[in-house]
């Protein structure tokens, strides 16, 4: 299984036919997206989950976090080659009016996946990785759980007792990386290749893969 995560920055410039090509280029099994604008004026309106899903050929969800410009809509999204199950979409804790975060969670050929966007507040994003790795524990195993957690790789704490796909690469910013802010975590899965891809046009950030295999 090729897992991928990619903050798209709403698909900067709004070119969606260069996102849709970004998108199949990654030739994920499992996407996570964070930044995903739905009919959002800055992206010219477009549904960037959709745009994907038929670049892509995958199965979509979209889990809101907020509405913007008042007739938009934005949060994350979860694709997937496989028909998904036992989806839900959650609201993080939330400090204050900071912005919203959440997360999708679903199982996907037998593996409970949950992508997730956080805050770029230490103390919230702490919170909220924990709040996530509760309801992730209360799915079946093998887990993957994946996104733009906005912490380094020695401020995971919460996820002790998963395999980080770590590499030394970092992911942002994009034109000159110096910070590993998007990560993939397993528990029950060998994680056979990790892999920082190359900087896309549509994104501040690069997209993180790893290849995944059953114990």
């Amino acid at each position: 299984m090729r897992v991928v995560t990619f903050n798209i920055q709403h698909g900067a410039g709004g070119d969606a036919a260069a996102l849709g090509r970004a998108c199949a280029g990654l030739q994920a099994d499992v996407l996570a997206l964070q930044e995903v604008d739905v009919r959002v004026p800055r992206s010219r309106f477009v549904d960037e989950v959709a745009v994907v899903a038929r670049a892509t050929g995958m199965h979509s969800v979209f889990a809101q976090t907020c509405r913007v410009g008042g007739v938009g809509r934005y949060g994350n999204a979860l694709l997937t080659r496989a028909p998904m199950a036992d989806v839900e979409v959650v609201r993080l804790p939330r400090v204050g009016r900071t912005e919203r975060r959440g997360a999708v969670l679903a199982s996907v050929d037998g593996v409970t996946v949950a992508a997730t966007h956080l805050s770029i507040h230490q103390g919230e994003s702490a919170a909220q990785l924990t709040a996530l790795v509760e309801l992730v524990r209360e799915r079946p195993q093998p887990w993957v759980l994946l996104g733009d957690l906005n912490r380094f790789p020695d401020q995971l704490d919460a996820l002790a007792g998963f395999d980080l796909a770590d590499t030394a690469e970092p992911t942002f910013p994009a034109d000159a990386p110096r910070a590993r802010i998007d990560h993939i975590a397993v528990v029950g899965l060998r994680i056979e290749s990790v892999e920082v891809l190359p900087r896309q046009p549509v994104s501040d950030h690069r997209p993180l893969a790893a290849t995944l295999i059953s114990q």
